[in-house]
């Protein structure tokens, strides 16, 4: 009986010398800059490249995904690797995908990773520039916007289009930031004189802001 008590003892102990693998904690918040809310239901990727699951990997491999709670809020705990670099991928209907990629080097059991993300949504505006009171063939509109954060070379940029002539009646599409005040500008030669004119169009998430310029 004494024997098997001292095996039984034996298995214990060389059970609880087993240490268990160091985690590491990666966490966020997202948000929308330009609504200054949390956005939930993001989906998160969290990828890394170096050693991962014992394996060397120069490329990026998927560790794990989640959704960010009503909160905006993520977090991945993870073993502890010889890691070079993590990238964070955020994608959901509605919003503009993002990526970050962070170095490994800082982050440990004792110094987690904890970051805002910034979110933008989508907004499209419908412009419909038409001359309705036409002149003469020397009309001209010369229209831009100054601020738009999309680089955007479908026309609503910071680069001057102009509109000339008398049968000037178009319509296009292009694509902003949810909740956001674009400045508009228009130089309009008319009769000979010329005027300056503003607009201030705050753009809508998710959705179509319909525009008309009639001059």
């Amino acid at each position: 009986m004494k024997r098997y008590y001292l095996i039984f003892l034996l298995a214990i102990s060389v059970f609880s010398c087993k240490k268990d693998p160091d985690t590491i904690t990666l966490s966020g918040r997202v948000l929308d800059p330009y609504q200054n809310i949390p956005v939930a239901g993001v989906k998160v990727t969290l990828q890394a490249n170096g050693v991962v699951e014992g394996v060397y990997n120069s490329s990026f491999v998927t560790i794990a995904t989640i959704t960010t709670n009503a909160a905006g809020e993520f977090e991945f705990i993870i073993e502890e690797s010889a890691y070079d670099s993590f990238r964070f991928l955020l994608l959901k209907d509605g919003y503009y995908s993002a990526q970050k990629t962070v170095s490994a080097g800082s982050i440990s059991p004792e110094d987690p990773y904890d970051e805002v993300f910034d979110f933008p949504s989508e907004a499209t505006l419908k412009m419909h520039i038409k001359n309705a009171t036409p002149f003469d063939s020397n009309d001209k509109l010369i229209a831009y916007f100054t601020n738009n954060p999309i680089s955007s070379f479908d026309c609503c940029s910071s680069t001057p289009v102009s509109y000339d002539g008398m049968t000037v009646d178009t319509t296009f599409y292009c694509k902003s930031v949810g909740g956001f005040d674009l400045m508009f500008f228009k130089s309009l030669t008319k009769n000979n004189a010329v005027t300056y004119d503003s607009d201030t169009l705050h753009t809508i998430p998710g959705d179509t802001l319909e525009v008309e310029v009639l001059y």
